[in-house]
């Protein structure tokens, strides 16, 4: 409000001078073509005009214009403080985010070799399991035919005896007589009768 109040009196002042060097002008203008040039006539009223119009102008214009610059500089160092702040934070930001593109690669490297170390390991776990279970196979195959093998010789075992059974008793009924068949049952007659 009282910027608003200050420059309302510069105004007038201006439209005031301006309508007094307009009609300075103009009268100049219808002069009837003569041209006389005195410094007492015609550079005097000049100057005296500009003086005051100077004078008015500093006086009215002094304070606002000052305030212009003033308020303007201020405007352009807190500007340049600004930019000079934003600078700063983003060099920080910068260096942060460079920091951290090296602490993230440094971190992948180490998730890198942490995984390889534990692949190296996990693949040995794996070769020495696969080779017990191998072994376990080997010895669990090897129980198995050993006790295929026994359950041959077994049933081999039994053929033979059923054939050898067979080929003794082929052999005895060849050379028994019923002579000797006759007394076999006597024999065991007696024999169990004899239990009795």
């Amino acid at each position: 409000m009282t910027k608003a109040i200050k420059i309302i009196p510069l105004f007038y002042g201006l439209s005031g001078i301006l309508s007094a060097a307009l009609a300075f002008a103009e009268s100049e203008g219808h002069g009837g073509g003569e041209e006389t040039m005195t410094f007492l006539g015609d550079w005097l009223p000049r100057i005296v005009n500009f003086a005051v119009l100077a004078a008015v102008l500093v006086y009215f214009a002094r304070k606002p214009i000052r305030d212009f610059f003033v308020s303007r500089t201020a405007a352009i160092a807190r500007s340049m403080e600004d930019s000079r702040e934003a600078r700063e934070r983003a060099l920080s930001a910068l260096a942060d985010m460079e920091r951290k593109v090296k602490d993230v690669s440094a971190e992948t490297n180490t998730l890198i070799d942490e995984a390889r170390t534990r692949g190296e390991k996990d693949k040995q776990g794996l070769i020495e399991e696969s080779k017990k279970i191998v072994q376990d196979i080997q010895a669990q195959v090897k129980s198995t035919i050993d006790l295929e093998v026994q359950k041959a010789r077994d049933s081999l075992a039994v053929e033979a005896a059923l054939l050898s059974i067979d080929l003794a008793e082929g052999r005895i009924k060849e050379r028994m007589n019923n002579e000797d068949r006759e007394r076999i049952l006597k024999e065991y007659i007696a024999r169990v009768g004899g239990k009795r």
